[in-house]
């Protein structure tokens, strides 16, 4: 029925679902139903697919904004609905006219050239004829309708009359305007909600809409803009006299009939070069391909190649394959990095052989059926990585090749999902921030978890729930809500590309300045036919690009990360370890543990452990390692599946393996195959039983026993649910295999590259400072003359950059850059004043610098600097840029004498961050290696047994206070010192005793016993929290009382001894020691008063670093 419906895709609007709202139509009689979204298109293909297949008559419209005909500067709501499927194409056009703007007059022109295909409906009490009606003006009401005339509008044009609410003096107007103009009326019943009961869920969403608040009566109002039985429609109007209207309406619904063409091969047409087919030139390339790898002459390749290029030619895809390899050829020209592939792509030697993916699918045994299966029409799917930074201009090219108009991103519908049902709703309410944060918390920590699963698993908010009435109703309504979309926004990587404009097919929003974004998500666009891309910008490639530019820069040297050796020791000791911190796949502290355990011999185990540690297959990882280790015998069921299983140790790791177990031993083809490992995967119950038989017969057909055809299906279907795509586990493992390999040859590029991207990922910026400063040594001060924007290789240390102060300009930070260019370093703090640009002369930006320790290098401490910045700064604005003038009134910088040592890394930790800043640990690294203290290092905690008692000083970093099932408060607490971390367990009775003591920030002596997480990594269950030890002059020096003077012997092989450095070491790590130089003759130089150092633990490990431990002596 042709009603004025709206979905919940009108956001915030309704809570009309399409394919409930379908399904309820079907149950309740309906035979056609209508569809109306405010202005979009975004249910009208869902909605059209299920009334298709629910038998009913879809009928496609659209709640259209449009300039009044009179008064033009307003505007008023016209419902279009599509008569064919022309019309179907103008409400197309139209929505994207409307969403560029409601002003405009082109959606009119859009319609008028349509008007044949188009129904036009004044909606009711806001339409613009009715509005003139209900103020009493006659004459402007037919003033709009001569101007729709004058249009050639009316032959489709009605007027909606609603029943409901029903104001009887209204009707009556519009009824006898009706007659008047001999214009015909149909229903128009406004449609938000399937039922009455969804009334407060509506109003909920209505008042997040208009940003207004509810009280507790929303819980007792029930809706009646809700879906009622054809039969209730019809005794309503009848009841008021207007059963012609529902005749009318029918009458107009028998005339209309849209079909959506879909499954359409919309692929762009690839331009070979003059003269030649695109099959041929397919070919051309990949023969190409084969020469460049050497491969010309080996005939299982040529055979693959043959297979695999006849597959795509009789699919239809070879025009898909030249689109993705002339966008890959573009990135390649662009030296823009490409990813080694993603997904089942990989097995495609075509796709190989065009360098679209990097890995060989014949030496990894991959299957091109997995990828493009013959006997499964499906759009091939090539997913395609690049680095983060360069994804805007792979995009621009793409809409520089096919034209503004033949190219979009794919849009994405963010839903109500649990915690954002249950805040809204709260919200909405009035109830507090607090109080939504308490509702929020009893949602357990789960991805993508429903209302009711969390009711179930969690006390918490099973409590709240029962609490009370309006409580429990609450609850109700946000499960009313969860789960219907609540906004749009652009899809990762999700392209769409056309030969013609997409709105050709689809509808569309523009964007200026912007690609097009489609109207339909990606389902959708795919179910009509148009070619779907994926291009993601993956940060991990970024970080590779970055770390070979690096290497490139500072070592001249040029590597292929293709040309790595998959061997190499250095590579796999560092997966034997688990050092992968930084290591695309392998970051996590449980893969970590797991490849300790598994201790990866090859890159094939390093492959299966990536595939094995995923939610379903990680239970098989126990059984992987002993059977690894010889701890657990090896089945492989059969002697003849003994080559595909014996790799992964009788273990079905990929979806390969069911593959090729189906064609070893039953005769299966690959793509039969597919079939059967799909249909296992989605419970496709009447396909597997098929499939079984076929596979027994055909096992017992190929010489194998009744018993062992049951016993191998039974096992594959076990196992068909959780295997691996092998290809794609095969390419990110590559990647992931290619950063490792440089974070084991060339520490220093690696770790600059992982700082700088780690500065935008808070989480884990603190693990790569450690990791960088423990690869390659303590990082080198920030310092306005001599740091950059991000961290940078300085005489093979890692300076920090600029950009790491805390709440630092970047236009700032440049500008700082540009004037060092310009006119070379600032020689004292006045001269940093004068020569900054006015719009820095900010004294919250200078203190910064100041508190960072980047202005060490001048002449004052930071106290003297701190107390004369405000005095320094009125004058250096008073005077302007007249530097004569400055001199004559700049102020005398009165010295002060420094702050305590606490309040400076106390400044520097606010300025700089815990990573970066001075540890406050580090003066009491005398104590902590005093054998008479009995305290450890963060280091030798790791090395303690389990049940061990361990004594540290921490600094608290992080706490995390929970409640536990029984409501007792207990901590997770993250400690460190200067060598590292360290996980704390605060039980209840611990923390109600020390709890005083965890302050971020705060540093504490703990005591406690050697445990391990869930992950197996080590944690410490703390038993006694106190305050640290007094530090005495004594105990700061109790392992080296008597250090007065450090050696330092120079390296005749070095031309030029490395002083600046020495000289940045000595600033950071002030304090009384003499530096003192010895050359291969014995001569001895010190170094002036200023480059004086302490015998900090990080002091010494810089001049380790710096100039090799036998060269550094402290007496």
């Amino acid at each position: 029925m042709l009603f004025n419906t709206q979905s919940a895709y009108s956001f915030l609007q309704s809570t009309l679902d399409p394919k409930r709202y379908v399904a309820k139509g079907k149950a309740l009689g309906y035979t056609s139903l209508g569809l109306a979204d405010q202005g979009v298109l975004h249910a009208s293909l869902t909605f059209y697919q299920a009334c298709r297949q629910a038998g009913i008559k879809p009928l496609i419209g659209m709640m259209t904004p449009l300039p009044g005909k009179v008064q033009v500067d307003q505007v008023y709501p016209y419902l279009l609905y599509a008569l064919d499927d022309q019309g179907y194409l103008a409400l197309i056009q139209v929505s994207k006219a409307v969403n560029a703007s409601q002003a405009s007059d082109l959606a009119w022109q859009i319609i008028q050239t349509y008007r044949d295909h188009l129904v036009l409906i004044s909606p009711g009490r806001q339409g613009e004829i009715e509005q003139a009606l209900l103020h009493d003006d006659q004459d402007k009401a037919v003033a709009i309708l001569n101007q729709l005339k004058a249009a050639g509008l009316t032959d489709h044009f009605y007027l909606g009359m609603s029943i409901y609410p029903f104001n009887k003096l209204e009707a009556q107007g519009l009824i006898d305007f009706a007659q008047a103009m001999d214009l015909r009326l149909v229903a128009n019943q406004a449609i938000e909600a399937l039922e009455a009961e969804d009334g407060p869920a509506l109003k909920v969403l209505q008042a997040l809409h208009a940003n207004e608040t509810l009280d507790g009566s929303v819980f007792d109002y029930r809706t009646s803009h809700y879906l009622y039985g054809y039969q209730e429609w019809r005794a309503m109007y009848t009841k008021q006299g207007l059963g012609y209207v529902l005749e009318n309406t029918e009458a107009l619904v028998d005339q209309m009939d849209v079909t959506i063409p879909l499954n359409q091969s919309l692929l762009p047409h690839f331009e070979p070069p003059a003269g030649q087919k695109a099959a041929d030139y397919l070919r051309q390339l990949c023969l190409q391909g084969l020469d460049r790898i050497k491969q010309g002459d080996n005939p299982s390749y040529q055979d693959r190649l043959d297979h695999e290029l006849s597959t795509i030619e009789a699919m239809g895809f070879v025009d898909y394959f030249l689109i993705v390899w002339e966008m890959l050829a573009y990135c390649h020209r662009q030296g823009i990095r490409t990813g080694p592939g993603r997904g089942s792509a990989a097995g495609s030697l075509v796709a190989y052989l065009l360098q679209i993916t990097r890995v060989d699918p014949i030496q990894y045994d991959l299957l091109f059926e997995r990828f493009l299966n013959p006997e499964r029409y499906n759009m091939p799917d090539i997913d395609i990585d690049i680095p983060d930074n360069k994804r805007d201009q792979v995009l621009h090219y793409l809409e520089n090749r096919y034209g503004h108009d033949q190219v979009a991103q794919l849009i994405t519908f963010g839903s109500f999902g649990a915690k954002q049902a249950l805040r809204d709703s709260l919200r909405v309410l009035g109830y507090d921030r607090q109080t939504q944060s308490v509702w929020s918390k009893a949602i357990p920590q789960e991805l993508a978890i429903s209302l009711d699963q969390a009711y179930a698993n969690s006390s918490d908010l099973r409590a709240l729930v029962a609490a009370s009435s309006d409580q429990a109703a609450v609850f109700d309504l946000a499960k009313r809500l969860e789960g219907l979309p609540r906004h749009t926004s652009t899809h990762a990587s999700g392209v769409v590309i056309g030969d013609q404009p997409l709105s050709t097919w689809i509808p569309i929003l523009d964007r200026p300045g912007q690609l097009q974004i489609t109207q339909y998500a990606m389902e959708e666009v795919e179910a009509v036919g148009l070619l779907k891309m994926d291009f993601l910008g993956l940060r991990n490639l970024q970080l590779l690009d970055e770390v070979l530019h690096l290497i490139q820069v500072n070592q001249q040297q040029d590597l292929d990360p293709q040309a790595f050796d998959q061997a190499d020791p250095k590579t796999l000791s560092l997966f034997q370890q688990g050092e992968t911190l930084g290591v695309f796949q392998f970051e996590s502290q449980g893969i970590r543990q797991v490849l300790r355990q598994v201790h990866p011999d090859s890159f094939e185990e390093i492959v299966a452990v990536n595939a094995l540690y995923r939610p379903g297959p990680m239970q098989q990882i126990r059984h992987f390692i002993a059977r690894k280790h010889g701890k657990e015998g090896v089945d492989t069921l059969h002697p003849r599946l003994a080559e595909i299983l014996q790799p992964t140790y009788g273990i079905i790791v990929y979806q390969e393996q069911v593959m090729q177990i189906c064609q070893v031993m039953a005769n299966f083809s690959l793509g039969q195959a597919d079939l059967l490992r799909r249909a296992m995967g989605k419970k496709q119950v009447a396909i597997m039983d098929k499939a079984k038989d076929q596979f027994i017969q055909g096992a017992l057909a190929n010489g194998f026993s009744q018993e062992m055809a049951d016993k191998v299906y039974h096992y594959i279907y076990q196992f068909a649910n959780y295997g691996f795509n092998k290809a794609h586990a095969v390419v990110y493992s590559t990647l992931a295999y290619q950063l490792a390999y440089l974070k084991a040859h060339y520490p220093l590029e690696f770790s600059t590259a992982l700082v700088n991207q780690g500065r935008s990922q808070q989480q884990s910026q603190g693990d790569y400072l450690r990791l960088a400063q423990d690869q390659v040594g303590p990082f080198l001060r920030v310092d306005i003359n001599r740091s950059l924007l991000e961290f940078a290789i300085e005489g093979g240390q890692i300076r920090i950059g600029l950009m790491a102060v805390k709440g630092m300009r970047q236009d700032f930070a440049k500008a700082v850059l540009n004037e060092r260019n310009l006119a070379g370093p600032f020689i004292d703090f006045q001269d940093l004043l004068r020569r900054l640009p006015d719009k820095y002369l900010k004294e919250d930006l200078i203190q910064a610098l100041i508190d960072a320790g980047a202005l060490d290098g001048f002449t004052y401490n930071r106290a003297t600097l701190t107390a004369n910045l405000t005095n320094l700064l009125q004058y250096r604005k008073i005077s302007g840029n007249q530097i004569a003038l400055l001199a004559e009134i700049e102020p005398k910088i009165a010295a002060q004498k420094d702050w305590p040592l606490a309040e400076k890394i106390k400044r520097e930790i606010k300025a700089l961050g815990p990573g970066l800043a001075t540890h406050p640990l580090d003066s009491y690294q005398g104590l902590i290696r005093s054998s008479q203290s009995g305290l450890m290092t963060s280091q030798d905690f790791f090395q303690q047994g389990l049940n061990r008692r361990a004594v540290l000083l921490l600094l608290v970093e992080e706490v995390r206070v929970i409640e536990t099932k029984r409501g007792d408060l207990m901590a997770f607490v993250t400690g460190s010192d200067s060598q590292g971390q360290v996980k704390l367990v605060v039980f209840p009775e611990a923390f109600t005793r020390y709890q005083s003591f965890l302050k971020e920030g705060q540093v504490i002596q703990v005591t406690g016993r050697v445990d391990k997480d869930r992950q197996q990594a080590k944690q410490l269950i703390v038993q006694t929290i106190q305050p640290p030890p007094a530090l005495t002059a004594a105990s700061e020096t109790t392992d080296q009382p008597t250090y007065q003077k450090v050696f330092i012997r120079l390296d005749p092989a070095r031309s030029q001894p490395p002083l600046d450095q020495l000289k940045e070491i000595a600033l950071a790590y002030s304090g009384p020691l003499a530096i003192i130089l010895v050359d291969s003759n014995q001569n001895t130089w010190q170094l002036d008063a200023p480059y004086q150092i302490s015998s900090a633990y990080r002091a010494q490990q810089a001049l380790y670093q710096l100039f090799g431990k036998d060269n550094v002596i402290f007496r």
